[in-house]
């Protein structure tokens, strides 16, 4: 009698099993990558490079889809990614927008209130001032600005991702100047250019583009850029910043680890690409690939560093 209980039980448990649907592996739908901003930017410029690439090498086996939400300097796309159901079918791309808005308290989030996928590219800066500029050097332009605090103008976005470098940079100097807004690099050259401006931070390309009406002072990145060898960094001459924006995407909070590793091994496989290390190439970028934990950690560092010169930001937002 006791073993014919244990056989019915049996055949009652694996038919219940047999009815169970299988666990569905991700993805099984179309994942929707959110760029905050406008269309032909670099943001979306690289979004799409890599959207192309998986699509071309077949790295998912769903559509993955950007979408520009572009508003508010990035926070309304970031929100709809906040807002996202947790499942990994909804990811952001953006840069230390991000971090700034969030220092200064525009928003209510942090990058604590997401989950960091993957770092793609970097994209560092160099100082520039036109080329009648009296100045022939950083120290040069930085000694100034301490005998005449506040005179000198940076052409640059109030509050802005380029915005909080410029502070740190005021801040080891010990003076100030103000930032003028303007807008984007090519609008920053043409306030250099028209003389509305004393300095500005530039992307690498306008080394090259802006090589007759720019004089560039110093390199914001780690190295030397290849394209200026003899430009000397910042950090050589005894200031510890770098404006580089670096590319990073982002899932709600709480998303499962599969679908983040899923998601991350497509992109770094797309960057890992001919085109897209072209395009990378050419957009003046470098691909600066980090992954979970060293991930974190460089997030955690950059925002205390935005998180510690906010005073110093608004002190500078003078129109």
């Amino acid at each position: 009698m006791r073993n014919l209980l244990i056989a019915l039980l049996a055949s009652v448990t694996a038919a219940s099993m047999a009815i169970l649907p299988a666990q569905a592996e991700f993805p099984e739908k179309p994942v929707k990558l959110i760029v905050p901003f406008s269309a032909g930017g670099g943001s979306d410029g690289l979004a799409r490079a890599i959207q192309a690439a998986i699509e071309k090498h077949d790295l998912l086996p769903v559509p993955f889809v950007v979408v520009n939400a572009d508003g508010a300097a990035g926070t309304v796309g970031t929100r709809q990614v906040l807002d996202a159901e947790p499942n990994g079918y909804t990811i952001l791309q953006i840069h230390q927008e991000m971090f700034a808005a969030s220092a200064l308290g525009r928003v209510e989030y942090t990058p604590d209130d997401f989950e960091p996928v993957i770092q793609a590219t970097r994209g560092c800066m160099f100082v520039a001032v036109p080329e009648s500029s009296e100045f022939k050097t950083l120290e040069e332009l930085i000694a100034y600005a301490k005998q005449n605090p506040g005179k000198l103008k940076q052409a640059d976005d109030i509050g802005s991702a380029t915005h909080f470098p410029s502070a740190m940079l005021m801040s080891q100097a010990e003076t100030e100047w103000t930032i003028v807004p303007t807008g984007g690099t090519s609008k920053r050259f043409a306030s250099l250019k028209g003389g509305f401006a004393d300095l500005a931070f530039m992307s690498t390309p306008w080394l090259e583009r802006g090589k007759n009406d720019l004089r560039p002072l110093a390199a914001l990145g780690m190295e030397r850029f290849d394209e200026a060898p003899d430009l000397p960094t910042a950090q050589e001459l005894g200031y510890d910043i770098s404006a580089c924006l670096m590319r990073r995407y982002w899932a709600p909070k709480n998303t499962p680890e599969e679908a983040i590793k899923v998601i991350a091994d497509a992109i770094e496989a797309a960057i890992e690409t001919d085109e897209v290390q072209e395009y990378i190439a050419n957009s003046g970028e470098e691909a600066a690939v980090l992954r979970g934990e060293e991930l974190r950690a460089a997030i955690a560092k950059d925002y205390q560093d935005y998180v510690g010169v906010v005073d110093v930001v608004k002190a500078t937002s003078g129109q």
